[in-house]
């Protein structure tokens, strides 16, 4: 009987070294993002040759859009779960490795995420997404790129040594600064336009009031006129 408990503590005491030693839920949390980063690759690779072949319609680019907010959603919150945990050597490697992929893809595809933009059918992206998702409206650029500094963030406090790729940095950064300075121009004229608007209603508006005011005065001249041809027919009749 001894024997068979000590056994058992011992089996006990072998699973629970090699649960801490071989921490499973970290694991797929790092695995999790990998996968994500090599399927976001995969199906920007299949939307680029859309593209370039001008077949990407409206609702498939509205489906891409959701797949690829979604599948950012789960890098993210995946990236944010995996702070809580002790990573391993090869673990921090995977994770700065998929950093670099993720950056090399909005770099890669910098127009083909565009064109889905200008694609998609915004009010049908927001139904399909999570209620009240705020990135809906973005910029499928500025989303992926929001995702790169989230996971950037947990890359540089898992790995101690990692470094970052300064060129490839550059144009994560050339990439943001375009789009932002599109729309900042779009926001612009936009403007311009209702000013533009706006002016002319109002110039619409003062015109209707000045025929107003010149049909009453018309009015008023044409009275006058008929009293005092009356007044003079009657001096006529009556001397």
């Amino acid at each position: 009987m001894n024997k068979i408990i000590i056994g058992v503590v011992a089996v006990i005491a072998i699973a629970i070294g090699w649960f801490i030693l071989n921490p499973a839920d970290t694991f797929d949390y790092v695995v999790n993002i990998d996968q994500e980063v090599t399927q976001l690759e995969n199906e920007l690779a299949s939307l680029d040759a859309q593209v370039a072949a001008g077949t990407l319609t409206p609702a498939q680019a509205t489906e891409a859009k959701v797949r690829i907010i979604t599948r950012l959603d789960t890098i993210n919150n995946s990236a944010s779960e995996s702070e809580k945990e002790q990573l391993t050597p090869e673990q921090r490697t995977q994770l700065a490795n998929g950093l670099l992929r993720l950056k090399d893809a909005l770099v890669r595809y910098q127009a083909t995420l565009s064109v889905i933009e200008d694609t998609a059918v915004e009010a049908d992206v927001k139904a399909q997404l999570k209620s009240g998702h705020s990135g809906s409206s973005r910029h499928l650029n500025l989303i992926i790129a929001d995702t790169i500094d989230d996971v950037e963030e947990t890359v540089q406090d898992s790995v101690q040594d990692y470094e970052a790729d300064v060129e490839l940095d550059a144009q994560v950064d050339a990439v943001v600064e375009e789009i932002e300075a599109e729309e900042a121009l779009e926001a612009e004229v936009e403007a311009e336009e209702s000013a533009a608007a706006d002016s002319a209603t109002t110039s619409d508006e003062m015109t209707d009031e000045d025929m107003s005011t010149t049909s009453d005065e018309g009015t008023g001249d044409e009275s006058d006129t008929d009293v005092e041809v009356s007044s003079e027919a009657e001096i006529q009749v009556n001397p």
